[in-house]
């Protein structure tokens, strides 16, 4: 018996709401800034339900997973230009291709390795897919091969950001790393990075109702569509690949277009906030930190060999040290990120390719994972 009953579905959508409202509100503080949203939003979930405040399943979960799941990726995807991605990245998006191969590579080191048990072939599906585009990507992958052990995917998400947050420590820390600036000929002091006009030309629009209302309504209908045509072909589970391959033609064909609706990404990120949450009530705590620290592993040994591959490629093929790391970050983390830390570290011509890379991790992850978990499954 929990206080609020599974069928009282506007109590439980104003606890889920509201959640992820606070968890947005924390992360502009300073101890918040610290801990990844994503995070946030698990262990209020897993709060609530463990201490029996909302329900462990409910009717309004499985809302936010069959439909709020396919809109939100389709949302997020709204920004993958390939055009652009291709035409204004040039070695930051090489370098991201070298860490997604390096990620790639990890996780199939990772399940020779470590005992991952009966659910070897997911966990390499969502790791990679996680490690190439970002959470979403994880929240994707997850959906398309119906993985839905809650405990192990919410141990995976922290371990995912635990790990990852170090990482992005690691990433900052490097250029100031003496062998590593000479390995690269990196000039900390220099100026070839400095670039207001980057700054600028990432600043949004402000928020339109309008262009809001119209973003869900293609996000609706894209997946209507992809619905009818993974029916067609009589493989539903292929419906995510086919609604990210719709997403990201639209994007790159009508880009002038679906660029001014700046107001797909905050609604996709708030929409996956809410399935975290959800998966976070799910979670039985004790059973998450058990399963916690072999995926930790797993997820360092990825990171380790992803960083190893796109520093050696890219010394290799005479990229800078600046654009290797933002390649990284934005692969690993993604382009808000990526950006913040090409605009902290100074490299501010860096920030636009930071966003363009990320996004085309949030294009091409879920692909990754989808085939990395048919190879092991």
């Amino acid at each position: 018996m929990t206080l609020i009953s599974a069928d009282n579905n506007f109590a439980l959508w104003a606890v889920m709401l509201l959640m992820v409202a606070l968890a947005f509100r924390l992360e502009k503080t300073t101890i918040g800034q610290k801990i990844s949203g994503t995070i946030m939003v698990i262990t209020f979930g897993a709060v609530l339900a463990n201490f029996k405040i909302i329900p462990a399943s409910n009717g309004v979960f499985n809302s936010i997973n069959s439909v709020g799941v396919p809109i939100a990726i389709v949302l997020l995807l709204f920004n993958a230009n390939l055009k652009k991605i291709f035409k204004e990245s040039g070695p930051t998006l090489i370098a991201f291709i070298f860490g997604a191969i390096g990620t790639t590579l990890g996780t199939v080191i990772g399940v020779m390795l470590l005992p991952l048990g009966e659910f070897e072939a997911e966990l390499a599906g969502i790791f990679s897919a996680t490690f190439i585009g970002g959470s979403a990507n994880f929240v994707g992958v997850a959906n398309a091969i119906d993985f839905k052990e809650e405990s192990i995917m919410a141990a995976s998400i922290a371990a995912d950001n635990v790990v990852g947050v170090s990482f992005m420590a690691l990433l900052i820390a490097i250029p100031s790393m003496q062998f590593m600036a000479k390995k690269f000929n990196y000039d900390p002091a220099g100026t070839e990075y400095d670039d207001d006009d980057e700054i600028a030309a990432a600043e949004e629009p402000p928020f339109a109702i309008e262009r809001a209302v119209f973003s869900l309504g293609i996000a609706f209908f894209i997946v209507v569509l992809s619905d009818i045509i993974s029916g067609f072909i009589g493989y539903p589970p292929i419906r995510l690949l086919i609604l990210t391959a719709l997403t990201v033609a639209m994007a790159t064909l009508a880009h002038e277009k679906i660029a001014k609706l700046s107001e797909a990404f905050p609604i996709g990120i708030a929409i996956m906030y809410l399935f975290l949450g959800a998966v976070g009530a799910s979670v039985d705590i004790m059973t998450m930190i058990e399963s916690g620290m072999l995926l930790a592993l797993f997820a360092f040994i990825i990171l380790s060999t992803h960083l190893i591959v796109i520093l050696t490629l890219s010394k290799i093929f005479k990229l800078g040290l600046p654009e290797a790391l933002v390649g990284s970050n934005a692969c690993i983390l993604g382009p808000p990120t990526a950006a913040a830390m090409a605009g902290a570290m100074g490299w501010k011509t860096l920030v636009t390719p930071a966003v363009l890379c990320g996004t085309f991790g949030y294009a091409t992850a879920n692909f990754v994972g989808v085939f990395l978990y048919g190879i092991y499954g």
